[in-house]
């Protein structure tokens, strides 16, 4: 896991909903974080420049052209090895175990706590956070 300039982290969003896009770039981008977001997740399959730069994938689960462990599954073959949170309003156990397999680090619910966020951010990009 690499850090961009100035010791930033670099996070990838990605989720369908323009507004849900606009808070979390505010909020990551108050935390610190370079953030790029993508409202597709076929557009993410196809930019691998921003794809070797990223630290954390931040993934909704449930999207139109394609879910979000499918485009995580993609990224895996693709050997992306960021860290991974998963979130949604649709969990069940069979995505919690499809996320497990997936090397998914953290699954969280929606509505999203933002210091719950900011916590689980804060410790899978700690230096101290295993790869």
């Amino acid at each position: 896991m690499s850090s961009g300039s100035n010791g930033k982290f670099t996070v990838l969003v990605v989720d369908d909903d323009p507004s849900v896009l606009s808070t979390y770039r505010r909020l990551l981008g108050r935390s610190g974080y370079r953030t790029f977001t993508e409202g597709s997740p076929l557009r993410v399959l196809e930019n691998r420049d921003v794809l070797g730069d990223v630290d954390l994938v931040l993934l909704d689960y449930k999207m139109p052209e394609m879910d979000g462990l499918s485009l995580l599954a993609e990224l895996r073959r693709r050997e992306c090895r960021a860290r991974c949170i998963l979130i949604s309003a649709y969990l069940n156990e069979e995505v919690r175990q499809q996320a497990s397999l997936l090397g998914v680090d953290r699954v969280m619910g929606k509505p999203v706590d933002v210091q719950r966020l900011r916590t689980a951010l804060a410790e899978l990009l700690s230096p101290s956070a295993g790869s």
